[in-house]
């Protein structure tokens, strides 16, 4: 729903405690977008307020204002028409919610976590009213340390500081700058003419490279040369599988790199591989120049042929837009459900240099994402993609404490994400900028790139009556760490009690659990509980525990096969109920289902990504969280792993469940080494 064009101007007011400014931005800065009649603020009044109501209070704020009747294009030129000085076009990062979320290098501020900084609050699903409930009491604290950039230009602004980092560098020394940031020790790859500027960035003599006072080898990023592209792909998988968590607890992502043609089409299937099993890639492909013919030596259209396996293809159109390209790739492939992304390089602009001059233009374009000129492809678009929009527009946004403001929204319309240009943390390894995600969703724009991204632990409770109707509500799950002692949420109450009550219960544990096994092992011993893995959980859960289930499925074993089909409750924690584990969906959990309309159990579903709620199976509950906050949250609020004695049900109560399972693991061994 528009606004009337009374209230179209940008209403900039001082805030009663220290003069803050606050901007509320207006349709007429961002054409074609409607402005979201459920904010936080309107919420907190008492519900929606019609177009009508919301015009005449801005109207008549605006008109109360020290600034009606004067033109003002931006915060910082209002703070100086009133003596102040203008706003800094970045924030510090050093604040107590920063901090955790930021670091030396912007690697470590772009793993921030739903925990550390503000949630996200939907504007359109009933999430939102509870969402912006509980976070109204943190508002005082949220309006300290969020990021505000009040206007186009100062997020122009803010834009051409982070570059200005990598001035007098190429797109291919600022790949090679990205992985040295994102902390990556090894990259597999194979030789070709069009990646070989790439290439001479990893060569030992490379003047990059300072030297090792203790071995006397050059510092520099181990390159490993594979029979092809295809093991280079593979590799990487397994890097990626296997390597320590990153410092912000997340996978690594493996990082492969190959020539146009035929470098990327041998790539297909490990990055297909990848992200059908979650596992975060970087795949990085030279091109043929943008000024080559068609059907050039070795060209092919790359990013056609990889979006589909991908959570994100693109291929640049300037340097300019490196630095932000390759934060936005490992931040996409790393977070949310992991997965591969591509980045493919045209060879001359491998080699063009960002200069001052570039910088200033590329700034000087940033357009509002959705706006008219967001379609107008650039003069140097390439035939060997299909463009889209730029890769770096302008959105706008609410935060919790209703302050709006600009962010550089990175992505494509649909399916992108906002970030706000921070100062790196104090304490880190040299000064400047970095990226740091807002965390908010885009006023008018999709939320489902979002949501399948950072989770909001909520959960959302679909109840089947007696009728065959069903009602919903949506609750809040104990956030992790700092977890409350005692449950404060009633629909967090009711699916605890669904848990306890429950006798023949079977935990499906998923790839979202690998990070959690002490989690997973003490919720399981303390509520007496059988497990069954899903193929990428084997080896979270000791498959010779008296309460191991061992792999379900079309190629698992038979006893948790049975035991799921007939158990009264299922916790599918981290994973999607994958067809080789559901089979036909019309005969799969009768006794779960039947459960459920009896109010006596069900299906509680836990997924990172909020698209999987109700995909294949309709739950009673689905959480939309990790694996790790979940257990995390339900361990404290029964008391398990505390100091207290957990409040579950005796062990009693699963008894004759777990002699049924050892009557079918009779019938039907599985031995175990």
């Amino acid at each position: 729903m528009k606004l009337p064009k009374l209230a179209l101007a940008v209403f900039l007011a001082a805030s009663a405690s220290g003069g803050g400014v606050t901007a509320f931005v207006s349709p007429a800065q961002t054409p074609n977008r409607s402005i979201n009649n459920r904010s936080p603020t309107n919420r907190r009044a008492g519900g929606a307020v019609s177009s009508r109501q919301r015009a005449s209070r801005a109207a008549a704020a605006f008109a109360a204002s020290p600034f009606s009747g004067e033109d003002f294009s931006s915060a910082a030129a209002a703070q100086a028409k009133r003596g102040k000085r203008p706003r800094s076009p970045f924030v510090h990062a050093s604040t107590k919610s920063a901090a955790s979320s930021s670091s030396s290098s912007s690697p470590s501020a772009l793993g921030a976590s739903i925990e550390e900084d503000i949630e996200i609050v939907s504007s359109t699903s009933a999430a939102s009213n509870f969402e912006a409930a509980s976070l109204a009491s943190s508002a005082s604290s949220a309006a300290n340390n969020a990021p505000v950039v009040p206007s186009r230009d100062e997020a122009r602004s803010a834009a051409a500081t982070f570059l200005s980092q990598y001035a007098g560098e190429s797109a291919a020394s600022i790949v090679y700058s990205k992985l040295v940031e994102n902390d990556v020790t090894v990259v597999n790859g194979y030789s070709g003419g069009a990646v070989l500027p790439l290439l001479d960035q990893f060569h030992g003599e490379h003047p990059r490279h300072g030297v090792d006072p203790e071995t006397g080898a050059p510092r520099k990023i181990r390159w490993i040369t594979n029979s092809n592209e295809s093991s280079a792909g593979h590799i990487g998988e397994g890097f990626a599988k296997s390597a320590p968590a990153w410092k912000d607890g997340r996978m690594q992502a493996g990082v492969i790199v190959a020539t146009s043609g035929p470098g990327v089409t041998n790539l297909i299937t490990p990055i297909t591989d990848a992200m059908c099993d979650g596992v975060p890639l970087v795949v990085l492909c030279g091109q043929a120049a943008t000024f080559a013919p068609e059907a050039a030596f070795q060209s092919c259209p790359a990013v056609d042929l990889t979006r589909p396996i991908t959570k994100w293809s693109y291929q640049i159109t300037s340097a300019a837009e490196m630095p932000f390209v390759m934060d936005y790739a490992f931040y996409v492939a790393r977070n949310g459900r992991p997965g591969p992304v591509f980045i493919d390089l045209p060879k001359d602009l491998q080699n063009q240099v960002i200069t001052d001059d570039l910088i200033a233009d590329f700034t000087a374009g940033l357009v509002d994402v959705g706006g008219e000129s967001w379609n107008v492809p650039p003069t140097t678009a390439s035939k060997t993609a299909s463009f889209d929009a730029p890769f770096v527009g302008l959105s706008t946004h609410t935060r919790p404490d209703g302050r709006g403001h600009y962010a550089l929204h990175l992505g494509e319309a649909g399916e992108g994400l906002a970030f706000d240009v921070v100062e790196k943390a104090e304490g880190g390894t040299g000064a400047g900028t970095a990226l740091r995600p807002t965390l908010s969703l885009r006023q008018g724009g999709e939320e489902s790139f979002e949501l399948d991204t950072h989770p909001t632990n909520t959960i959302h409770e679909t109840k089947i009556e007696t009728d065959g109707s069903t009602t919903t509500r949506v609750g809040k799950l104990t956030p992790a760490p700092g977890l409350a002692t005692s449950t404060s949420d009633a629909v967090l109450a009711d699916m605890l009690d669904l848990i306890r009550q429950a006798r023949k219960p079977v935990i499906m544990a998923g790839q979202g659990c690998n990070d959690a096994p002490a989690e997973l092992l003490a919720f399981a011993e303390a509520l007496q509980i059988p497990v069954t893995t899903t193929l990428h959980a084997m080896g979270v859960f000791d498959e010779r525990h008296p309460l191991a289930l061992n792999m379900l499925g079309m190629h698992g074993h038979a006893t948790p096969n049975f035991m799921v089909q007939e158990c009264d409750l299922l916790l599918n924690i981290g994973s999607r109920f994958d067809d080789r584990i559901t089979g036909a969906l019309g005969s799969f959990l009768p006794e779960a289902r039947r459960a459920a309309v009896e109010g006596r159990g069900g299906v509680i579903h836990v997924d990172i990504r909020k698209s999987e709620h109700a995909k294949q199976v309709e739950p009673n509950f689905f959480v939309h969280s990790t694996g790790v906050d979940f257990l995390r949250a339900i361990n404290a609020e029964l008391g398990i792993g505390g100091d207290k004695d957990a409040d579950v049900k005796p062990a009693t109560t699963t008894r004759s469940w777990l002699k049924y399972k050892a009557e079918l693991e009779k019938e039907y061994p599985v031995p175990v080494p």
